[in-house]
């Protein structure tokens, strides 16, 4: 793998963040609706948390597992974003080199970092990102067939 490539090669741009005031099935909305799986939280734009699928599934888990009837109204009350998120999440910004991000991520508890640029979420790379790294780099792209350089069938 290339050692120079930095987060910014890789990481989404275009990032979905929650703030503190959403519910958490807005959250759940969220994930369902971009299809994602980590949401960096927000305060005045700037990162205070994340809150993940897990964190979702967590607080569901202890909700069933009291045996007790659940509505998305009590769900709301129970768990504002500010107590399901991961305060303070661990971040990198866009000239951070891959090589360290995919060391934070092997290290920690977590499968996404926020990218932040003047205290501004700016993308996010996560596993999924890092997969398509590793798909680069073992099946590098074919050079492009032409008369003057054949491949297979030419």
């Amino acid at each position: 793998m290339n050692t120079q490539f930095t987060v910014s090669d890789f990481m989404s741009e275009d990032v979905v963040v929650a703030g503190l005031h959403n519910k958490l099935s807005e959250v759940m909305k969220f994930f369902v609706t971009h299809k994602i799986h980590h949401l960096p939280v927000t305060d005045k734009d700037e990162l205070v948390g994340m809150v993940s699928v897990t964190d979702v599934v967590a607080a569901f888990f202890l909700e069933l597992n009291k045996g007790e009837n659940i509505n998305i109204s009590d769900l709301d009350k129970k768990y504002p974003v500010n107590e399901l998120m991961t305060p303070d999440p661990v971040s990198v910004n866009p000239d951070t080199k891959l090589n360290e991000a995919l060391t934070i991520l092997r290290e920690g508890a977590f499968q996404a970092l926020p990218v932040v640029e003047n205290n501004k979420v700016v993308g996010i790379i996560t596993n999924k990102n890092l997969i398509s790294v590793f798909a680069k780099d073992v099946n590098p792209p074919h050079p492009t067939f032409t008369i003057e350089n054949p491949g297979f069938g030419i």
